[in-house]
């Protein structure tokens, strides 16, 4: 008859499929669980002092687990930041398809850019390398205004070991839209990021002129490292698109193209060593044209001008106290007055929360929630967004009204419809100038306060010298492009001297001709007195 087996308790075994027997027993010096697992590393012979002892607990000391660090250095840390760069890279090409519509091949596209930037980074990802690795989301300085040839090209070859910063990310899918020639220009990337519409202010709020700089830099940078030229944007529908939305005569699109073929102009993107830096670009070149045909053929001067018929381009001007009315009524951003601007919410301080109204309230609070809370991710974990302070501080609504979703294609109807409306506006209230015929008789003396189209032509070398109806419409043109004002009005003066060199040129080139001209006449008048006296005059070089 078997011998009956004596239990003592202990822990948890734990052996196979996870036993949770506490009984053990001895047998053969060895000591098993209930279930017959055998136990290790546990004593099961008993010596004299341990008598009267059974029943005590034994404890195994846990194994000290190597803790591992949260914060990565080194070639760990490079191979985690690109991953989750390419992750955000991804994600906006991703938005540009879906959400802004743009075609498909813009992934393929930055695809290739983004491997041309990893091939010069391969340093910072090798065990061996010795290199120290940065990492910011801001952009890079810029003193390339100041530097000469061989300065550029040098910092460029540095640069080219950096680790990109995250704005390069709207500058890599912008110059995939010119590669594939998209008639996008940098304002409407730089509204799309604001917006939200993609993902870009989560992470690092957009000022102004940080996408121009940054696109500058990166065709530089693709230049210089692989001989790689960008073509030219697509001019036509660009330039159509901006004298549409900022609710401009269509007379001027042939204007501007005019004064961009007596200028030169290519829309060519800078090489490395070039001075200017933001008014070097293609598209801020095309702005600047279109401004200057504004300022010829519809001043803010207020000046009285005639033209000399009706069929004349300029017959029509823009009264411009309409249109900083119509500007303001008809707002591309807003639909009333207790509405907030669209993308001015990340930029909303402390002293704007005092004065806002509650709608504006509930629009901020809105935005904020669609922007910055996911209540899919609320954890009652520490990680996570903590589900008893958010039941603490409410964020709904407290009428219990949901707030309107966000729907892009919405909110793009609805500017169009807006851009629609104050283009009607502004076109019927077109004024009508004086049309004077040259051959009147009494053409001069009846208008001698008039002006020629073009004359007193008026140009602001700084922000303080424009008159109230030209901030105006400076500050619109500089909000359409995303770049701040006083930089705008820096590149018109550039372009505006280019004017000046080729007026003076040909200036000159008609006084030499007129020179020349005359020169022949009395030349032509020698030749036929010598040969009516009998004699023949040679004026060629060399014959005696």
């Amino acid at each position: 008859m078997a011998a009956r087996l004596k239990y003592t308790k202990g822990q948890k075994c734990g052996k196979e499929d996870n036993c949770k027997s506490t009984l053990y027993y001895l047998q053969d010096g060895f000591q098993y669980c209930k279930r017959g697992h055998l136990q290790e590393g546990i004593p099961t012979q008993q010596d004299e002092d341990d008598f009267g002892t059974q029943g005590r607990k034994t404890r195994l000391r846990r194994e000290k687990r190597e803790k591992v660090s949260q914060i990565y250095r080194g070639t760990t840390a490079t191979e985690l930041f690109l991953q989750s760069y390419q992750l955000i890279l991804w994600k906006q090409c991703y938005a540009f398809i879906h959400t802004t519509s743009l075609p498909a091949e813009l992934e393929t596209v930055v695809k290739d850019l983004w491997v041309l930037r990893l091939q010069l980074l391969k340093s910072k990802t090798d065990a061996t390398s010795d290199e120290d690795t940065m990492f910011s989301s801001q952009p890079q300085s810029e003193t390339e205004t100041e530097d000469n040839r061989e300065g550029v090209g040098r910092k460029w070859k540095v640069r080219g070991k950096d680790m990109p910063s995250l704005i390069e990310t709207l500058g890599l899918c912008y110059l995939g839209i010119i590669l594939l020639r998209l008639p996008v220009s940098i304002g409407e990337i730089h509204r799309w990021a604001v917006r939200e519409d993609i993902p870009f202010i989560r992470a690092s709020p957009l000022e102004l002129d940080q996408l121009c700089k940054t696109i500058h830099n990166l065709s530089l940078f693709y230049t210089h490292h692989f001989s790689l030229v960008f073509p030219p944007p697509n001019v036509p529908l660009l330039l159509y698109k901006h004298i549409r939305n900022l609710s401009l005569p269509i007379t001027l699109y042939p204007k501007t193209l005019q004064i961009s073929q007596l200028l030169s102009t290519t829309f060519d993107f800078p090489l490395a060593g070039f001075r200017q830096q933001t008014s070097s670009l293609p598209e801020i070149q095309l702005i600047c044209l279109l401004i200057i045909a504004v300022k010829l053929y519809h001043p803010f001067d207020g000046f009285t001008r005639r033209v000399r018929s009706l069929a004349d381009s300029a017959t029509l001007t823009i009264d411009w106290v309409k249109w900083i009315e119509v500007q303001s009524f008809h707002n591309l951003h807003a639909t009333g007055e207790a509405h907030l601007r669209r993308g001015s919410e990340i930029n909303v301080t402390e002293r704007d929360v005092m004065e806002m109204t509650g709608e504006q309230l509930d629009k901020y609070m809105d935005w904020y929630e669609r922007t910055y809370v996911d209540e899919s991710r609320v954890e009652e974990k520490a990680r996570g967004l903590p589900k008893q302070l958010l039941e603490m501080f409410p964020i709904s609504r407290p009428d219990g009204s949901s707030p309107s979703e966000y729907i892009y294609e919405q909110m793009a109807a609805e500017d169009q419809k807006t851009i629609d409306e104050r283009l009607n506006v502004v076109m019927g209230k077109l004024r009508l100038r004086t049309v004077v015929s040259d051959d009147s008789e009494d053409s001069v003396g009846a208008h001698e306060d008039s002006t020629q189209i073009g004359s007193f032509y008026k140009r602001y070398r700084k922000v303080e010298d424009l008159t109230p109806h030209a901030k105006a419409f400076h500050e619109a043109v500089a909000e359409a492009i995303g770049v701040k004002l006083e930089i705008l009005i820096i590149a018109v003066g550039q372009v505006e001297r280019k004017m000046v060199q080729w007026r003076e040129a040909k200036l000159k080139a008609d006084k030499e001709g007129d020179d020349a001209a005359m020169e022949n006449i009395s030349a032509n008048n020698t030749i036929a007195k010598s040969e009516k006296e009998g004699l023949c005059v040679y004026s060629h070089q060399g014959l005696n």
